[in-house]
């Protein structure tokens, strides 16, 4: 397993820049061979060197700046008090010696207990970012990173600012020169991979100034796990690398991107559709499925093998419309209703821990589909307005559609022949027939999302990831699972998760925030 060799380290503000590049120009003068500071030799403050599996470098710069938001050492002072040399035949290497402080050893050892589940003891020169002449990497860097841990940490802890190497008698009189002790802050942490002679050669991630990915997940397993995946499979060097193209998400709605009680919102649009139209035609309320969708008595309209009940209210608000009428329909109701329960506009109530996770995978190359059990042209009225998915990147259950020719206009209207209810194990055909890849990322909230669950994460060639919303909040959204008095009910893909290895993100324990904060 390929090793990289890194350093964790401060960068010191421009004023301490400035005047280590001067006294690296005078030290270059002497002996022109001695590196530059630039891009490829940055001045830098260690914190920690050490050897990690190159396939971890993600994790770790996680973790570390997950502790850098905690703990942020961006104003941690430091204090230059003088030089130091060390000899090497006829030259000597030189840099400006810092004062050790509480906050330096502090912060240290807090960066050596989050990497420690990822050290490698012992690496080779291959774990080195290779010299720019071509050259081979010292022994004497390599025993340095090896022993780092051991021999530079804890009260051994020295920190310095490497200047350049020039010949002894020069650095001698450089040395002899005063020295007017100077204090700097810290400009940022980073993580480099290490070149020849210990410079901070490549530089792979700022760590101060990520943000965290998932902010309204509360740090635990759920949250580790997802950015673990995210980070093995988008590592080059990870045997578990998925290319761009493979990286196929898919995301139930109802109860997994925003709530489903009291009802799904599709049939609230229905509901309210249905109030304008008996308006006009009062004759509608001699329909007992009326009767019962104007009472809320969900139960009723989902009872039969097809949802009886809902269809006839789907057929009455629905068919034989022309898709853009219903689209207007959709985007009209959904800038004027407002939940019941919490009096917003529906569209402000998607959960904002999975808002985030949608642009993580964005961020990362994934391309999320949402595959819900609702109507397909109910979604793509609002998606990508709400969750910046494109209408196409929908799989929801459909009908069939008739085109003609009205008024010499092509139209397409609505029916509700030849349904195709896009829930249980309807959604691993849609994914079939509707995208065409095998997801690798799945995530739902209810049996009726187990075989989606199923379809992706198991035999599956690629590594995959299952994970199921459950509702434990209700005091922020609802707690339900056995027992709903809506859709979303969570029993057996409950029990098979542990079997598969599927996360179960408890809202309440998981999530700080469900909503957008106002």
């Amino acid at each position: 397993m390929p090793l990289i060799a890194i350093n964790v380290l401060l960068e010191p503000d421009a004023a301490t820049v400035e005047k280590a590049k001067a006294i690296n120009a005078r030290l270059r003068e002497n002996y022109p061979a001695s590196f530059p500071l630039d891009a490829n030799h940055a001045p830098h403050i260690t914190i920690l060197q050490l050897f990690i599996k190159a396939v971890d470098l993600g994790q770790v710069a996680y973790v570390v700046a997950n502790l850098l938001r905690s703990e942020p050492p961006i104003n941690i002072e430091g204090k230059a008090t003088g030089y130091f040399a060390i000899a090497n035949e006829n030259l000597k290497l030189v840099g400006f010696n810092i004062e050790a402080t509480p906050d330096q050893h502090r912060l240290q050892q807090k960066i050596i207990a989050a990497i420690a589940p990822f050290a490698v003891k012992y690496g080779t020169s291959d774990a080195f970012a290779p010299r720019l002449d071509g050259g081979a990497i010292s022994q004497a860097t390599i025993d340095y990173v090896n022993n780092f841990s051991d021999t530079r940490t804890g009260p051994n802890y020295q920190p310095h600012l490497t200047l350049g190497i020039a010949t002894s008698d020069f650095v001698d009189a450089l040395v002899a020169e005063p020295f007017e002790a100077f204090s700097f802050q810290t400009a940022s942490v980073r993580l480099y991979q290490i070149g020849d002679y210990g410079v901070a050669q490549t530089k792979l991630y700022d760590l101060s100034r990520q943000a965290d990915p998932l902010p309204s997940w509360n740090e635990g397993q759920v949250k580790q796990a997802i950015v673990a995946f995210i980070a093995k499979v988008t590592n080059k060097d990870s045997p578990a690398y998925l290319p761009p193209a493979e990286r196929i998400a898919v995301h139930d709605n109802d109860g997994t991107l925003w709530p489903e009680n009291p009802l799904p919102f599709q049939v609230a649009f229905a509901i309210d559709e249905l109030r304008q139209r008996i308006l006009t035609e009062p004759s509608l309320t001699s329909n007992p499925m009326v009767q019962a969708a104007l009472d809320g008595d969900l139960a009723k309209l989902l009872e039969g093998k097809h949802f009886d009940g809902l269809m006839q209210i789907l057929a009455i608000t629905h068919a034989g419309m022309t898709v853009e009428e219903f689209r207007d329909a959709v985007q009209a109701w959904f800038t004027s209703a407002n939940h019941p329960r919490y009096g917003k506009a529906y569209g402000e109530l998607t959960y904002q821990p999975m808002q985030e996770l949608l642009r993580y995978l964005s961020d990362n190359g994934f391309k999320s589909f949402i595959v819900s059990g609702g109507g397909a042209d109910f979604m793509r009225a609002w998606v990508e307005q709400v969750y910046g998915i494109p209408p196409e990147q929908v799989v929801g259950s459909t009908s069939r559609a008739v085109f003609e020719l009205r008024d010499g206009k092509p139209v397409i209207t609505k029916t509700l022949d030849y349904l195709f209810v896009n829930d249980k194990a309807g959604k691993p055909v849609g994914i079939h027939q509707f995208i065409g890849r095998r997801p690798v990322i799945c995530c739902g909230n209810s049996d009726g999302d187990q075989a989606m669950l199923q379809y992706t994460t198991i035999n599956n060639p690629r590594p995959s990831l299952g994970l199921i919303v459950h509702h434990t909040d209700a005091e922020r959204e609802y707690a339900y699972d056995a027992k709903t008095n809506s859709t979303g009910k969570l029993v057996e893909a409950l029990k098979e998760a542990p079997q598969q290895g599927w996360l179960v993100v408890d809202m309440k324990q998981d999530w700080n925030v469900v909503f957008q904060p106002k």
